[in-house]
């Protein structure tokens, strides 16, 4: 769901030259070596290795007048949400969410509602995240970059939480929620907008594969060791982009899986390693046991060099930083160097170019 009550994930550890472990090595596929998959600690999103947290939330032993009010703070523990209830009688519901590493798992049961996150529901200085919706039972629609999809018994349909989008269960309804950070899932804009809101069948052909894969990954996700957290969400991001590439522009879908999954795998290795002043296209090459120069040609489809897309990142990465209210005693210059900027002047020249405005007065102007 888009308000899983799930505790909100640390902060991401300082990277090397900070502090913490150094992040894995990707083999030729594109994926961590097993020892370092193993060992997987802290990730921007997540929990330490070896950390599995559970929650569970009921209207149950509730009077009927404290239900809905109850519901609403529950559903926007996560995730801010504004809530209609659909139809009479009592109001209903149970959550039960649980967090392994960097994968966020939420159970939710309940009565007919409508469930929204609008644009006034959005931070700009939130984390984003990639949300898989299983519909175990009960019937509904997602609404999202003005697409709508209904979905039944066994389907999933996929959704941001950073754009608006709207739930709505007509009757009694129980669903799944996978959640990954959006570093996890690295999509351009163009296919995000292509692949939300879409019904995937899953009752025939590979996306019932896959719809089945995802719910025992969802119903078994408490009892699953925590080191094999990480391996599973990136087999389940993969099978879903893979999946959700069909409605790609043609460009896009025309990559090979192979080139797909490694390109995914060195984005999110570049997000562990950002705050790292020193990142560079060597050292991601090397990561990813390839050469600097195939390394360049991955990144000529995405429309930008490695260089640029690592400054993207930190750029976007600090404004979140300077809009956070937690942060507003921080000096822009240890945020800056936080998300991996080696000077000020630079950091501050980049940023205006970026967004039209210094850092001083973005945090000025922020309410």
């Amino acid at each position: 769901m888009t308000a899983e009550p799930v505790p909100h994930p640390p902060r991401q550890p300082p990277c090397r030259g900070c502090r913490g472990p150094a992040p894995p090595v990707l083999n030729r596929a594109g994926r961590r070596h097993d020892r370092d998959a193993a060992r997987a600690g802290a990730r921007p999103g997540s929990g330490q290795a070896g950390q599995i947290v559970t929650k569970a939330l009921t209207t149950d032993g509730l009077r009927p007048a404290e239900r809905e009010a109850f519901w609403r703070h529950a559903m926007s523990d996560f995730r801010r949400v504004t809530i209609a209830k659909v139809g009479a009688g009592t109001f209903e519901g149970s959550i039960r969410s649980s967090r392994i590493g960097r994968l966020l798992v939420a159970n939710v049961r309940s009565t007919a509602q409508d469930i929204r996150r609008t644009p006034r529901d959005i931070s700009p200085s939130e984390q984003e995240y990639f949300h898989v919706l299983l519909v175990a039972s009960g019937a509904g629609r997602v609404s999202q970059d003005d697409r709508h999809a209904e979905f039944h018994p066994g389907d999933w349909v996929a959704y941001d939480s950073f754009r608006p989008v709207q739930l709505l269960f007509q009757n009694d309804w129980d669903a799944y929620s996978l959640t990954w950070p959006r570093e996890t899932v690295q999509l351009s804009e163009s296919e995000r907008r292509l692949m939300t809101a879409r019904r995937m069948d899953g009752s025939t052909g590979l996306t019932g594969v896959v719809s089945r894969f995802l719910l025992d990954l969802a119903r078994t996700s408490e009892h699953m060791p925590a080191a094999q957290s990480e391996p599973a969400l990136l087999q389940a991001s993969d099978l879903v982009a893979s999946l959700l590439s069909d409605y790609a522009v043609p460009s896009e879908a025309a990559r090979g899986c192979h080139q797909r999954t490694l390109i995914l795998r060195i984005k999110d290795y570049i997000g562990q390693r950002l705050c790292d002043p020193g990142l560079g296209p060597p050292e991601i090459a090397a990561a990813a046991n390839i050469s600097v120069r195939y390394l360049h040609k991955l990144f000529e489809t995405e429309h930008h060099s490695v260089s640029q897309y690592i400054k993207g990142l930190r750029l976007e990465r600090s404004r979140r930083e300077l809009l956070d209210p937690r942060n507003v005693s921080r000096p822009i210059a240890a945020i800056a160097f936080g998300c991996g900027f080696g000077d000020l002047s630079g950091f501050n020249r980049a940023f205006k170019d970026a967004y039209g405005t210094s850092p001083r007065q973005l945090r000025t102007a922020s309410p």
